[in-house]
């Protein structure tokens, strides 16, 4: 295995260091081609020799230029030497033109090319970083991102997934080697006669700034406003581009600026970890002061790093002096502030190379990595213990809590207790690696999770389980926390959880996450469906989107507590009212002699129409209550309230058309196939089946039940379908299991699914 380490700019220097650091522990073969895109020593050579790295292997001496000279001239000087060290993989890091020609020269001779900082996006292409951004990961073999958002990005632009891995920044690796160093060795505070914490630190050279008079002269009037407000010094380290602008423009600046020239590295962390505020237009800046937990305002309308701007740790200003200053007085009138790291964990160099040099194991691939945060997931039922896997899997230390002393015995044995693909296998890995452990009792946590039910009583939301739920955390919990509630809730149910936490003297933020996924496919769906945040907190929003974002793969979108409430109610209303116009139509088609599916067939021809097929009603904890739970308050709603009647009319109408078959066969035993309230699954909650059984009872009829996936039921069960066959006068399909599809039975037949 030989590397090729390919890097133009200072930042491509100082990210691609802990990667060489790594290579030369390891004991790998590498060399390193820098294309001196940058002309200046203090730019890019100074870089090597402060941070104690090799000094390049190979410099090709492009300097600046045209971007389409810059990347021509890189690409002819990088391929012979490319032909000559025939290296397995080229890594290149950023957005750079050197990035680009690196990739497109490796690329074009057969050889593997790794992107790290795979995935950033800013949507502007009039940067073109942006061209090179895309074009680089759509060549690239490993693609290694930064997080959740550049993964879903790539997977969204359709890119392999087995090529993405999310792996964090090596700008935490280099960082954190170097800050105590930086400590240490540098005195640019002392020179600079600068004061810890009573500075502005500038850093500005995007082109879009600073290449066009007007736009450089709507920048220094936003550090104009900036000084008039806050009277403090501000240092700008001047960028040769910039410095070469103002010349140009022929512009002077005030004497309040504290130019300096372009400095180290290490003593560039003392600058930015002691600033008050960072003002930058640079990407790598915003993460850098992130990390060093200072907060910083960015130059530009749009950031390929958003994670900054969704954790808190920056704002988007562009050249605007009115926000800037805004968001600077929101910020110097906090006495501390902090946020979560999303850029990395400072071992990110030692992840992109085990997979290039394919060391990891399976073992290894199985290990679960601590998170060292603590979570509490009330409820151990269809959802609340899939999650809970899931979010263990992820790293998290997860309590499962449950009442019942079988079922959490049973999770702490590592067994599943109910029916789920995929489902033993991930309770088995979590439990044993002690990240999921179940208890009848709350611990205190830093976040807890609420997935109790929430049947429906007299057409309304029962709230009492999330009520007690809450009122057991509230014995542990405290102030600051976070309490998730996962349970399908009625609007406004959110807000009466937060008022019932303050009116016990806690602090609590409550989100609401509504699940999204159905039984027989629940952990596929956990994963891979989009998921709504809501919550009135924006610190309470990141907390918990860095959590679903650690196991979504799905897009996480953020909203008002309400809202997320009513978008999990009206998606499975949406549902019910299609199902009832089935069901309608199919009584029409009968008073009109017409075959109902096959009017439904031919309208479907039609490219805007979808019309569902008619059953034998409606069943599951979700659709056939969540409607109610949409209209319990409101006057409004009476066209949802006529589709439920329907839906809930349509097990008696089917159960009498099964009756008057019975009467022509002169019989009195029906057999009911399938009783589960969906196909292929042993859930029976709410199905349709227990209509039907009542009014057959009611009539007097003897009933038996065949079902392979529900082992137990209200009546006598058919072991096979030999056995119905030959017990039954009549026989109904309620729920349409696979088994049932090529079935030939010698009795009547009522197929309720059409």
């Amino acid at each position: 295995m030989k590397i090729g380490i390919v890097v133009g700019t200072r930042p491509e220097i100082i990210k691609m260091a802990p990667v060489i650091r790594e290579c030369q522990n390891r004991g790998i073969p590498y060399f390193i081609i820098h294309s001196n895109q940058h002309y200046s020593e203090e730019m890019d050579s100074i870089f090597f020799k402060e941070l104690e790295l090799p000094s390049p292997h190979y410099n090709l001496g492009v300097g600046s230029g045209l971007h389409s000279n810059q990347t021509g001239n890189i690409l002819i000087k990088m391929e012979p030497i490319l032909v000559d060290e025939k290296p397995d993989v080229v890594l290149v890091q950023g957005d750079t033109n050197t990035v680009l020609a690196g990739a497109l020269a490796a690329s074009k001779l057969g050889i593997k090319v790794g992107h790290i900082e795979a995935g950033l996006r800013s949507y502007d292409r009039t940067m073109p970083e942006e061209t090179n951004r895309i074009m680089t990961d759509h060549i690239s073999d490993y693609l290694f991102a930064v997080g959740p958002n550049q993964q879903m990005i790539l997977q969204k632009e359709g890119i392999d997934q087995n090529k993405i891995h999310t792996v964090g920044n090596t700008v935490s690796d280099s960082l954190f080697q170097h800050l105590e160093i930086s400590a240490l060795k540098s005195t640019i505070l002392n020179d600079l006669q600068l004061t810890a914490g009573d500075y502005f630190l500038v850093t500005a050279h995007r082109a879009s700034n600073v290449d066009i008079s007007s736009n450089l002269m709507e920048l220094l009037h936003l550090l104009d406003e900036m000084h008039a407000n806050y009277t403090g010094t501000i240092v700008w380290p001047i960028h040769p581009r910039t410095q070469s602008k103002l010349k140009e423009f022929n512009i002077t600046l005030p004497d309040y600026l504290q130019l300096i020239p372009p400095v180290g590295y290490l003593d560039f962390i003392q600058l930015q970890k002691h600033a008050k505020l960072i003002l930058t237009d640079s990407g790598g800046i915003q993460e850098e002061a992130c990390l060093l937990g200072v907060p910083s305002l960015t130059l530009r309308e749009n950031t390929e790093r958003p994670e900054a701007v969704e954790v808190g740790a920056s704002e988007l200003v562009g050249r605007n002096a009115e926000k800037a200053v805004k968001a600077a007085k929101q910020w110097l009138s906090r006495e501390d502030y902090s946020w979560d790291n999303p850029f990395g964990d400072g071992h990110v160099a030692k992840y992109i190379l085990d997979i290039i040099t394919n060391t990891r194991n399976i073992e290894e691939e199985e290990k679960i990595v601590a998170r060292n945060e603590t979570l509490a997931v009330i409820g151990m039922g269809y959802m609340g213990l899939p999650i809970s896997s899931l979010i263990a899997q992820a790293g998290y230390s997860v309590t499962g809590v449950d009442l019942n002393q079988d079922k959490v015995d049973s999770i702490n044995r590592g067994e599943c207790p109910f029916d789920e693909v995929g489902m033993p296998e991930l309770i088995k890995k979590v439990v044993s690696q002690g990240f999921l452990t179940a208890s009848t009792e709350i611990p205190s946590s830093d976040t807890y999770l609420v997935a109790v039910p929430t049947p429906h009583k007299n057409n309304s939301c029962d709230r009492s389980y999330v009520f007690s739920a809450v009122d057991a955390i509230a014995k542990v919990a405290k102030d600051g926390q976070t309490v998730i509630v996962e349970s399908t809730i009625s609007p406004q149910t959110s807000m009466a959880v937060e008022q019932r936490f303050a009116e016990k003297g806690i602090k609590i933020d409550v989100v609401h996450c509504p699940e999204r996924a159905i039984p027989g496919h629940t952990l596929h769906e956990l994963v891979n469906n989009d998921r709504i945040i809501g919550a009135s907190s924006e610190k309470a929003q990141q907390k918990v989107k860095r959590i679903y974002q650690s196991f979504v793969k799905g897009e996480v979108f953020l909203t008002d507590l309400t809202t997320a409430e009513c978008i999990k109610l009206v998606e499975n209303t949406s549902r019910d009212v299609g199902i009832a116009f089935a069901n309608e139509l199919a009584e029409i088609c009968s008073e009109l002699k017409v075959d109902v599916y096959e009017v439904i067939r031919l309208a479907n021809r039609h490219p805007r129409v979808n019309v569902l097929t008619p059953g034998p009603g409606v069943g599951g904890h979700c659709i056939p209550i969540d409607p109610w739970f949409l209209v319990e308050k409101t006057k409004a709603g009476e066209f949802v309230r006529l589709a439920r009647k329907i839906n809930d009319q349509r097990p008696i109408i089917v159960a009498d058309q099964a009756v008057a078959l019975l009467k022509q066969s002169g019989g009195n035993k029906i057999g009911i196939l399938g009783v589960a309230y969906k196909a292929n699954v042993d859930d029976c909650r709410e199905t349709p089946a227990d209509a039907i059984l009542a009014h057959f009872q009611k009539l007097g009829i003897e009933v038996k039940y065949h079902d392979p996936f529900v082992s137990s039921w209200d009546c006598p069960r058919a072991e096979s379908l030999a056995e119905m066959e030959q017990w039954a006068d009549v026989v109904i399909l309620v729920t349409d299991h696979t088994c049932y599809d090529y079935m030939q039975l010698s009795v009547p037949l009522l197929n309720t699914r059409g």
